[in-house]
């Protein structure tokens, strides 16, 4: 006879949710927590003047990192599929070559397929899905997928650029491109650029130092795709990221502590926050950047200093792999009262 969950003693249901956490934690690494990467440089240069910069930026061939086969098709992409086994005259319903546009919803419609999920996809990941699809109607078919129109896809750059404003992806587009597309970079412009994109696991940041793009771009520079914002902020500011309300660049307009510029974007977020694993990242003359490791929770309880904030500083709240895995999995399930058992 099945078990009454409502006949679990409360200390062996503590038990079995503590249990639940541990497997929950061992397969964490299949929970997609939300990620900042950190680009700084190994051997950062010594302080060039923006002209300098930009003049570095201007001699990088555009896209000369990206190919075709990074791009990700959005919606009113006009695409040409071609079934190169298929003669010209078709196959029954199957034609050799057909021309299509992703719709608003990112979907294609092709003979006897119906609707095909297409936004997102590169050119191979969808001549894979279609050969898998056109299998069950011809033997081992073999498709190309080819661009003609790049339409509909925007990347917003916002800050201190000649042009900020909204641009057309209009094929393959790295960081360096979008940036000579704005004007380049700003007199006022501070050391870091900052980039947001919301992807299917959810949003992740991208923080890039300027003088590590303009003397090794073929290492830093990355493709950018279609929703990215990137922020150029003017000297004098700092940035946060991670488990805080509102994550970005903030002006530093006084003498602020580490609390006090945490306070400034949004709080800790206390349900998520890895309190005792904060990091500033920093940059010292002549040096490689520093990272400094900070235990919060020390702070708060006034054991030790609480560090002063400076220019173009990185501050990073990391997520708690645990309490991830808690507010997502275990925060879901009702538990009629019962208290959970402290864990952190």
């Amino acid at each position: 006879m099945p078990e009454n969950p409502l006949s679990i003693p409360p200390r062996s249901m503590r038990h079995r949710l503590l249990g639940l956490l541990c497997c929950a934690l061992f397969g964490a690494g299949c929970a997609a927590v939300p990620q900042t990467r950190v680009r700084l440089p190994e051997s950062p240069a010594t302080s060039p003047a923006v002209s300098a910069i930009n003049t570095a930026l201007a001699s990088v061939t555009p896209s000369k990192s990206t190919s075709s086969a990074d791009y990700q098709l959005g919606a009113e992409d006009l695409l040409e599929i071609t079934i190169f086994n298929v003669p010209e005259g078709g196959v029954g319903p199957i034609p050799r070559r057909v021309e299509v546009r992703l719709s608003q919803e990112g979907l294609i419609t092709l003979p006897l397929l119906g609707d095909i999920p297409a936004a997102g996809l590169s050119t191979a990941a969808l001549e894979q899905s279609l050969r898998q699809r056109y299998d069950e109607f011809l033997h081992d078919p073999q498709v190309g997928v080819q661009v003609k129109e790049y339409r509909g896809q925007q990347v917003s750059i916002i800050g201190a650029v000649g042009r900020p404003g909204l641009y057309q992806l209009t094929g393959p587009r790295t960081l360096v491109d979008l940036l000579s597309m704005a004007g380049g970079i700003s007199e006022k412009a501070g050391s870091q650029i900052y980039l947001y994109r919301q992807g299917p696991q959810g949003r992740q940041s991208y923080i890039i130092d300027l003088l590590a793009l303009a003397s090794n771009p073929g290492a830093v520079n990355m493709p950018v795709q279609a929703g990215d914002v990137i922020t150029v902020p003017l000297a004098g500011v700092f940035f946060v990221d991670g488990a805080v309300g509102r994550p970005g660049a903030f002006p530093l307009t006084g003498a602020y502590t580490l609390t006090q510029a945490l306070a400034v974007a949004g709080g800790v977020n206390e349900t998520l926050a890895s309190y005792s694993d904060v990091s500033i990242f920093r940059r010292r003359a002549g040096t490689e950047p520093e990272k400094i490791a900070v235990d919060l929770k020390e702070i708060l309880a006034g054991k030790v200093h609480d560090p002063h904030i400076v220019p173009e500083d990185v501050i990073i709240v990391p997520m708690s792999t645990a309490k991830y895995i808690v507010e997502r999995f275990l925060g879901r399930i009702g538990l009629g009262g019962i208290p959970f058992p402290s864990v952190f």
